[in-house]
């Protein structure tokens, strides 16, 4: 990644980052006459407590309506150059027990991101085009779940509206021709009271509708706020993935062994 301040033009990435590894929300009044960008960079410019572990839920839910449901415990630490070290552990069914996903982010060079498969005792690196598969069957890729820099796309503010009760920027990203994204664009509609994406539609390279992310329920955590339950829906096939965050602590004193190779074999 850049240099330049790591912020997640792909408001999804930022979404999933509140929820498999969640940070505070911001709650102070905006200042007026901000750009698209810098909303984005205060989307994820707050303070946070470096180190949180949570445990989440997801449902995986078919077009006829059937579902698979999926416990992960996700552990995040903040390192003090800025880089961050993520884990989330697949806890049930049987089928996935045991399954981790390690993220190691960097400033200057390209994250890397492993999965480790019990069934293989194998550790595989999730690199290019790898990136824009299914995460363990659900509707985010990969490349869903790491930090971009606010750069990779130009955005622009298209309006403002009210959802739900909330006032929000209604914001368009479009990838860089450089960039890697698998999206064509995404439509983001964000709150003004903490930032927080409310509503996000990814469109793919054609320009068709491709998901639609949701928040179902923001709440506090002690001190800070963050989206509880949300759901991303794939338009195209009609599966959805419903994400319900039930425990976290923040704060948390997490050894930086956590974040091995090593561990993540245990």
């Amino acid at each position: 990644m850049s240099t330049k301040a790591r912020v997640l033009w792909a408001v999804a990435s930022l979404m999933l980052g509140l929820s498999l590894f969640p940070v505070a929300a911001q709650s102070d009044e905006p200042p007026q006459g901000l750009s698209a960008r810098d909303i984005l960079l205060r989307a994820q410019d707050k303070q946070f407590p470096k180190n949180s572990v949570s445990e989440i839920t997801m449902t995986l839910i078919g077009r006829g309506g059937d579902q698979r449901i999926r416990k992960i415990l996700t552990k995040r630490k903040e390192g003090p150059d800025g880089e961050s070290k993520s884990v989330a552990y697949f806890l049930s069914p049987d089928d996935v027990k045991g399954t981790a996903f390690l993220v190691w982010e960097h400033k200057s060079q390209p994250n890397d991101v492993f999965l480790y498969l019990p069934a293989l005792k194998k550790i595989r690196r999730i690199a290019g085009e790898q990136k824009r598969q299914s995460f363990m069957g659900s509707d985010f890729s990969y490349a869903d779940m790491e930090s971009r820099d606010v750069d990779d796309a130009e955005h622009r503010i298209l309006s403002e509206e009210t959802l739900d009760g909330h006032a929000l920027w209604v914001i368009e990203s479009v990838p860089k021709p450089e960039s890697d994204s698998e999206y064509g664009k995404l439509i983001s509609r964000i709150r003004k009271e903490d930032f927080i994406p409310q509503k996000v539609e990814f469109y793919d390279k054609k320009g068709k509708l491709y998901k639609v992310m949701e928040v179902l329920r923001v709440g506090p955590v002690g001190q800070e706020v963050l989206p509880l339950h949300f759901t991303m829906h794939n338009v195209q096939t009609d599966h959805k993935t419903e994400i319900l965050l039930e425990k976290v602590q923040l704060g948390q004193d997490i050894p930086d062994d956590e974040f091995t190779h090593r561990a993540i074999q245990r």
